[in-house]
């Protein structure tokens, strides 16, 4: 039995040494042939993007990966492809421009992973990168291309092809095959990075969108926009510390900014930090005294720290200029509604001192709040009680049962 055994291993063993030796002969059959294919279509300059085809196909095989002769006629039949684009740029014909700028892109990986073929040292340890020069020379020629396509490709709302060629616009300088060639300008390289950022940052890439944050933010014509993307991005990540990092840095680059200061105090407050909102909300209104929006903070804000005389007053001088302001009205209403809290619960004064010092804030809160109410009409959860506990206190009967739920719309 044990004979038999042995019998069948070394039978199944030696078909599978066929098979391997079959599937060997056509895949070096199958190169061949497209080899000839592509040599004619190159000669002939046609069919050049089923070239192109072919060789990336036979390319994805790891077995092939190796074969420079594929690598080259890849790289050939993409040149070939940019060049004709050109021509017909040129001639001011028809031509696919997000084609010709994302061929120029192959060319380069192409070139990269030819140049990494080259470089891999035979049996004798040789290594033979003959055709980097000429393929440097090449790239040289076309790289600006690189950056302008980057700019189109934004511009066109195509974010991916955007970051792709802006990444291999900033990193093809450092790679072996550009030979030093590349000349790298600073100031490009600021902006493609802040393309990288918008169009990472659009296409919900936040990786790529952050590859060259630290490049991007020195792009000083759009910091202002860097921030805020980067914000976004940091915030959709639950990053908070770098969230509130960037928007204190854009608070204090940008105070007259829509954006960074109202998520700001926002975060502030939503996290009971109301003495950080006051100081950065002091901060923007230094910068501009015309921001009402700042301003209704900073009253907000005076309320919420129980400073009460200092938010009536601010909410006077504000409707001073515009009485319109519902939630100005509301914040000293709220004022005099706790300091009247504030006297009742008190335990230095004698009752009937108590109930008239509260009345008098109560009489003083009253016209605040129904003037709000008359903006607002709608937000009944916010006046309804405040009202009630009014005229409870001052024996307004008649406005006390008009607050019952039958007499409210």
């Amino acid at each position: 039995m044990l004979i038999i055994c042995s019998v069948h291993a070394a039978v199944a063993f030696a078909q599978k040494g066929n098979d391997a030796a079959k599937a060997e002969k056509a895949r070096k059959t199958e190169i061949k042939k497209q080899l000839a294919d592509a040599k004619n279509n190159l000669k002939q300059n046609t069919n050049l993007d089923k070239t192109e085809a072919a060789m990336t196909k036979l390319l994805s095989d790891s077995l092939n990966i190796r074969d420079k002769r594929l690598h080259v006629i890849l790289l050939e039949a993409l040149r070939k492809q940019y060049q004709q684009g050109n021509e017909k740029m040129y001639l001011k014909q028809k031509v696919d421009t997000v084609s010709i700028v994302m061929t120029a892109r192959k060319l380069f990986l192409a070139a990269q992973r030819l140049d990494s073929v080259e470089s891999i040292p035979d049996a004798k340890g040789r290594v033979d990168t003959s055709s980097r020069k000429d393929n440097a020379e090449m790239l040289s020629q076309i790289y600006g291309n690189l950056y302008r396509g980057g700019i189109i490709m934004l511009n066109s709302q195509k974010y991916r092809e955007a970051l792709e060629c802006m990444d291999t616009y900033i990193s093809a300088p450092s790679w072996p095959v550009a030979d030093g060639m590349l000349a790298v300008d600073s100031a490009r390289y600021r902006h493609a990075s802040y393309i990288s950022l918008v169009a990472g940052s659009k296409a919900g890439d936040y990786d790529a969108a952050l590859k060259y944050e630290k490049s991007a933010l020195e792009y000083s014509p759009r910091l202002e926009t860097s921030l805020q993307y980067l914000a976004d991005i940091y915030g959709e990540r639950k990053d908070t510390a770098r969230y509130v990092a960037y928007l204190i840095e854009g608070v204090d680059s940008f105070p007259k900014s829509q954006y960074f200061y109202p998520r700001l105090v926002d975060y502030y407050s939503d996290h009971g930090k109301y003495e950080k909102a006051l100081d950065i909300t002091n901060r923007v209104i230094e910068a501009d005294s015309t921001n009402t929006l700042a301003r209704i903070a900073h009253q907000t804000l005076l309320l919420n720290l129980s400073r009460y005389d200092e938010c009536i007053s601010e909410g006077e001088a504000l409707l001073a200029v515009d009485d319109s302001l519902a939630e100005v009205d509301y914040n000293v209403a709220l004022a005099y509604y706790n300091q009247a809290m504030v006297v009742e619960s008190s335990t230095d004064l004698k009752r009937r001192e108590k109930t008239k010092k509260a009345n008098a804030l109560y009489r003083k809160c009253r016209p605040y709040m129904e003037k709000y109410r008359a903006l607002r009409p709608d937000d009944k959860d916010k006046w309804r009680p405040v009202l009630y506990n009014v005229y409870l206190n001052l024996n307004m009967g008649e406005e006390f049962n008009s607050l019952s739920p039958r007499s409210l719309p």
